[in-house]
Formats: structure tokens, C-alpha cells, sequence
């Protein structure tokens, strides 16, 4: 077999994308593999118009067509979501055809059970797509790092909020401008809810997680806090503290356990992170031989995304073209062990911002709070020319940990001077 045939299924911005760089890269990729991939059915709910399809490629409404179709030889899924992906999935390995996902909600949820049946029916999952985009993090944790025991993983997992916290800081413009914004450029749905929330980077570092410290996770037991309520404000705080804003996924062994969050973090302007900009991402390995390694690229796009499915589009095709078609011992998603999470994270220094009416004596009622709590205080800042009726305060406070300024925050929340809730970021 020197052509496999493709079906895509699910034809957005990552289908597209994906086989457009089939169709113009197509001797390339023969040259380098000795296979030619052909796009020969593409599926969507909304049929999809015929000068838009893949030339060649017979176009079809319902994705069941494509399990047991005969010029389909790979399954490519990247119609998002997660019942039906789930579906299309299952139902390809049972008719024994390989695929290959863009899909990390899915993987983050019920990569067990696909994991499971892809080795039961001796057929690869290709999923590097489903973590950063064009990075190759996946291979390198599954492969690369495989001599050495990972210490701690974290870096920016979401292009989207990214983009977002680069134009705020870089043009000195509100979160709902840059938000319209990525949405114009298409690097934010119409919904952005999954992107600005965090589950986006949540479901990545579960599966970053489960691969890089060998055990099962269940995704919702991760702490996750998004940007929604990052404003310009606290760009220009940052600023003056020489730092930026950026949401940053974390995973680190402990003495106790594993200490996993998303989260926004405030950053050293002189720190790799901050140098991580628009819908770039940037994934750090920290090893007990390697030490410390960093990735970039890009991390939002269907071209970043589509080049990934691809690249494992061209393994899928090399195995199966020398009939040596087989399942992925995948770390983490075939263990029966469950990753111990740490009871408590580690201490860290905290950002708070107050919305105020404001009235005398504020700044010592919240000190009174932090100081009960034993917290020191690092530096008090006030947002010039604010109106009276909507001050902004800004505090630092030195490490403690989590429930210790939490707890905090829900007392400075009660008082009747709050115009609206704390907001509270970590400190690099």
C-alpha cells in the first residue's frame, strides 16, 4: 500500500487546515515517507459546499459512512466536542481503522477507555495535535524524556488567553476589545468560555500530566482559574511591579504529592514566560538528569493544529504501508495506579486586587485581615485618577499558601466597601 486514503471528519478551522496541507505538500511528505496520503471523504453536519471540499473527495453529512467505507483507510476526528467524537472513535477502532484526534476535552476524559480499546484492537491513536499546537511536546515526553524521571512540567497551554494578555499589556487595551478581537482573527470561538475559563489548558496539562508522571488523573480534580476577570488595570499594576500577566498551567512533585493548577500568574518581565507572546505557546520540562528544557511555538491556528494531525497522519501511513500497524504503550492512560495529588500546594506570593467605594480607614482593615492571617504585606499600590466610587487598591503579599489567602479573601469579600470580588493572582 503506497496511497492511505484520509478521512476528516469535522471540517473547521483544524480540517481545513489539515487538508490543505495534504493537498500542497503532498510530494513533500511522499518524498520524506515513501506514502502518499489522499484526502478522500470529508464529513460535517452543514454540508459543506463542493469547491470547498478536498479535490477528489466525496463529501457526506453522517460520519458513520466513513467506518466501514472501503477508500477510507485513517480516521482523522476534528469536529470537537466530546459525545460524538467519542462515538466516531469507538467506532472506528471496532472496524479496525487507525485515527488520529485533535480532540483534548475528549482524551482528557476518556483517553482511559480509547487508550484501552486501541491496544485491545492493535491500532494507534495519533493525539499530537491535541496539546500546543505545533509543538511536539507529546513525542518528546513520550520519547525523548524517557531515560529520565520528570520533576515538574508548566508553560502557557492556551493561545487564545495568551493573545489576549500580549495586546492588553503590548497596546494598552481592555480584555474585551482584545477578546473581539481574537475572535475576528479566529483564534477564539464565537463562545470563548473554554479558552478564558481554563478548561482548555486544564484538559492539556491532564494529559501533559498523566504522560510525564505515569499514572491516571482525573481531570476535574485540577484547580483551575482563568483571565475573565484580568483587566487593564492589572496590566498596568503589573507594569509597575516590572512583571506581566500570563495563564500559566503547573504541575510539580512534592514531598506530598503532585501540586497541579491553571492559573494567571504575575510574572518577572525578565522570566521565559514573559517572553511567550500572542498565541504563542511554551512548555517547560524540568528533569532529574536534563534539568531544565523549554519549547515554543505556535499554539492556536489551524495551520499549527492541521501540521500536527498531519505528523501523525505520515507515521499512521508509514506503519500501515509496511504492515506494521500497531498500538502505543501510552504512560499514564494504561496504569492502574492514581497520581497522588498533594493535599495543600506549596506556599507562593499572591497579587490581590480590591474594587472599592472608597471611604477612611480601608488599607488598615485589610491589613487587619492579612495580619491575622500571618501574612506580610510586600507592597500597597493605588490606581491614579480612579474614581472614588470604583478605586482600585492592588496588595502583595509574601509566600503563603493557598487556603491561608483565600481564606483572607472571603473576609475582605464581606466588607460593605467591596464594589465587586478580589481578584487574586499567583506570583512567580
Amino acid at each position: 500500500m503506497k496511497h492511505v486514503r484520509v478521512g476528516i471528519v469535522g471540517f473547521g478551522t483544524v480540517g481545513r487546515a489539515t487538508a490543505d496541507i495534504i493537498a500542497k505538500h503532498a510530494s513533500l511528505i511522499e518524498r520524506r515517507s515513501g506514502v502518499k496520503l489522499v484526502v478522500t471523504a470529508v464529513c460535517r453536519r452543514k454540508p459543506i459546499p463542493e469547491a470547498e471540499a478536498p479535490e477528489g473527495a466525496r463529501i457526506t453529512t453522517g460520519w458513520r459512512e466513513l467506518l466501514d467505507a472501503p477508500d477510507v483507510d485513517v480516521i482523522v476526528e476534528t469536529m470537537g466536542g466530546v459525545d460524538h467524537s467519542l462515538q466516531l472513535l469507538r467506532g472506528a477502532l471496532e472496524h479496525g481503522k487507525p485515527v488520529v484526534t485533535a480532540n483534548k476535552k475528549l482524551l482528557a476524559e476518556h483517553g482511559d477507555e480509547l487508550f484501552a480499546l486501541a491496544v485491545a484492537k492493535n491500532l494507534p491513536i495519533g493525539f499530537e495535535a491535541s496539546v500546543a499546537g505545533g509543538i511536539p511536546i507529546l513525542r518528546v515526553i513520550h520519547e525523548s524524556t524517557a531515560g529520565d524521571r520528570l520533576i515538574a512540567l508548566h508553560g502557557i497551554l492556551n493561545g487564545t488567553s495568551n493573545y489576549i494578555l500580549t495586546q492588553m499589556e503590548s497596546r494598552s487595551i481592555d480584555f474585551d476589545q482584545a477578546l473581539r478581537e481574537a475572535q475576528l482573527a479566529g483564534y477564539a470561538e464565537a463562545d470563548p468560555t473554554f479558552d478564558i475559563d481554563g478548561q482548555d489548558a486544564r484538559d492539556k496539562l491532564c494529559i501533559l500530566a498523566r504522560m510525564a508522571f505515569g499514572g491516571r488523573l482525573d481531570v476535574n480534580r485540577i484547580p483551575t482559574h482563568g483571565i475573565r476577570h484580568v483587566r487593564s488595570v492589572d496590566i498596568r499594576s503589573a507594569a509597575r511591579l516590572d512583571r506581566t500577566i500570563r495563564l500559566v498551567a503547573s504541575a510539580e512533585h512534592s514531598a506530598h504529592g503532585l501540586d497541579l493548577s491553571v492559573r494567571p500568574w504575575m510574572v518577572s518581565r525578565r522570566s521565559m514566560l514573559a517572553k511567550v507572546e500572542d498565541v504563542n505557546n511554551a512548555v517547560f520540562l524540568v528533569g532529574d538528569r536534563l534539568g531544565t528544557q523549554m519549547f515554543y511555538g505556535r499554539g492556536a491556528g489551524g495551520d499549527a493544529t492541521g501540521a500536527a494531525v498531519v505528523s501523525d497522519l505520515v507515521e499512521i501511513a508509514r506503519d500501515l504501508a509496511a504492515g506494521r500497524l500497531s498500538a502505543k504503550n501510552v504512560v499514564g492512560f494504561l496504569e492502574s495506579r492514581e497520581l497522588e495529588l498533594a493535599p495543600e500546594p506549596k506556599p507562593a506570593g499572591w497579587y490581590l486586587r480590591l474594587t472599592v467605594n472608597d471611604e477612611p480607614g480601608i488599607i488598615a482593615r485589610v491589613a487587619e485581615v492579612l495580619a491575622r492571617e500571618r501574612m506580610n504585606i510586600d507592597s500597597v499600590q493605588q490606581e491614579p485618577h480612579s474614581p472614588k466610587e470604583r478605586l482600585s487598591l492592588f496588595f502583595t503579599v509574601e509566600p503563603v499558601s493557598e487556603p491561608t489567602i483565600r481564606r483572607a479573601v472571603e473576609t475582605i469579600n464581606d466588607f460593605p466597601f467591596m464594589v465587586e470580588p478580589v481578584l487574586l493572582l499567583r506570583m512567580e
